[in-house]
């Protein structure tokens, strides 16, 4: 069997959710002890990043989330003060990080870098630059598909 069909066989979704369950298990215990999941510490240091309140539909545009997941991944992190929701419209939300949020970024952080340092070394510097390079690329693809045939 040559390379093409091997790679054609194997389910595109299903491959990639196996690799993002498989490290995002270990991530999520890494970050335990600062008391978030791997999402919860993406979804607070994309908020970080923006240094001003963010829409709920331009937050979940740039993670890749349903906006009803978002919402739902957002209300633990609104309920124990780490970030503060507000309306900004009659259907529209926004969301900004708390200091307490920056302060649990800040412990969680180190716990990240360790994880992703000893990721990165195990995997290889260099064929993770690639992959993730690829990753970005596949994420692109999966914005611009339509999810029905045309």
């Amino acid at each position: 069997m040559n390379d093409s069909s091997s790679a054609a066989s194997k389910c595109a979704a299903g491959t990639l959710r196996r690799a993002t369950r498989s490290i995002a298990r270990v991530y999520d215990a890494r970050l335990a002890p600062a008391g978030l999941t791997n999402t919860q510490f993406s979804i607070l240091r994309a908020i970080e990043r923006r240094d001003e309140p963010v829409s709920l539909p331009e937050l979940a545009d740039e993670l890749l989330f349903e906006r009803t997941s978002l919402y739902r991944s957002l209300e633990p992190l609104a309920r124990d003060g780490l970030v503060q929701l507000s309306k900004i419209g009659p259907r529209l939300k926004q969301v900004a990080l708390t200091a307490k949020g920056a302060r649990r970024i800040a412990k969680a952080l180190p716990l990240w870098n360790a994880a992703q340092e000893e990721f990165v070394e195990r995997f290889g510097r260099g064929a993770w630059n690639d992959v993730a390079a690829r990753l970005i690329e596949i994420a692109d693809i999966g914005r611009e598909m339509p999810p029905e045939p045309e």
